[in-house]
């Protein structure tokens, strides 16, 4: 099997042309997200509150990002040791890397949303982003579930990709991809309760970097933007395309070229309220 814990970054065209294997008992398969602490935290607990014997985690690569990018790698090979009086079955890990649909869904469009929605801030975009392009992973095998580490708070810090309208707006467009985002930490607000769960043996990683972090802060450290707009532009522009590049990839195997995106988008826009 080609899913093992390493450094390996696997695009959508080599996932579809080198790994052929599938699982058995799908309906006990999960996949987790897989970066920071709080992602561990809510494996953690998806494992104490579902019968989960098999799972698949699945960590997330663009090229914003920067220090340490084997992160998600160190922080899964770690969760198995928490998670030896478990009864899990199975773990393997997968480090995909969608640095071009990235560039070409995120970060090409910040004038089109806003011209369309008022704001741009690629963060929520990103978040959904990232939830959206385990779907095809999911799909392969047969994987219903998929565990998100996201937290409505993070002590007095407000996340814009993270608060309580837009994780809800998350959960309901994944059930449109036959979905269930799972999110066992979200009501948590203290890392001190995610530390918690984690025990004291638990070890952070060096953390990776994003070059967009915090960028939705004013001069004030506050977010200025309205809410309804960023939920706007989720359902009216970034969930329709990201939806079709999914059934894409699922269909053909590979990402979609650049001119089938840009004709996409141009459709996607026509029709915006």
């Amino acid at each position: 099997m080609i899913l093992e814990k390493t450094p390996e970054l696997f695009t959508f065209d080599k996932f579809y042309s080198e790994n052929k294997s599938k699982f058995e008992h799908k309906e006990k398969f999960f996949i987790s997200e897989v970066a920071g602490k709080d992602s561990i935290a809510a494996i953690i607990q998806g494992v104490r509150n579902y019968n989960i014997r098999n799972l698949l985690g699945i960590g997330i690569f663009h090229r914003s990002f920067f220090g340490n990018i084997f992160e998600p790698i160190e922080h899964f090979k770690s969760f198995k040791d928490l998670i030896l009086q478990e009864k899990i079955d199975s773990t393997n890990f997968l480090y995909l890397d969608v640095s071009n649909l990235f560039d070409r869904l995120i970060i090409r469009n910040m004038a089109i949303v806003q011209k369309y929605f008022g704001y741009y801030s690629p963060c929520p975009p990103c978040h959904l982003f990232f939830h959206m392009m385990r779907v095809p992973i999911a799909n392969y095998y047969g994987i219903t579930k998929i565990i998100s580490g996201e937290r409505e708070f993070h002590g007095d810090r407000k996340k814009l990709n993270q608060i309580p309208e837009i994780l809800s707006l998350f959960k309901e467009l994944l059930e449109k991809e036959g979905i269930e985002l799972i999110q066992p930490i979200r009501k948590i607000r203290n890392d001190d309760e995610i530390f918690e769960i984690l025990s004291s043996s638990w070890k952070s990683a060096k953390p990776f970097k994003c070059s967009f972090s915090k960028n939705y802060y004013d001069e004030t450290g506050e977010i200025p933007f309205e809410i309804q707009k960023i939920l706007n532009s989720l359902k009216g522009f970034y969930f329709p395309l990201f939806s079709s590049v999914v059934e894409f990839i699922k269909i053909n195997h590979k990402e979609p070229e650049e001119n089938w995106l840009n004709e996409k988008i141009k459709q996607i826009v026509a029709i915006i309220d």
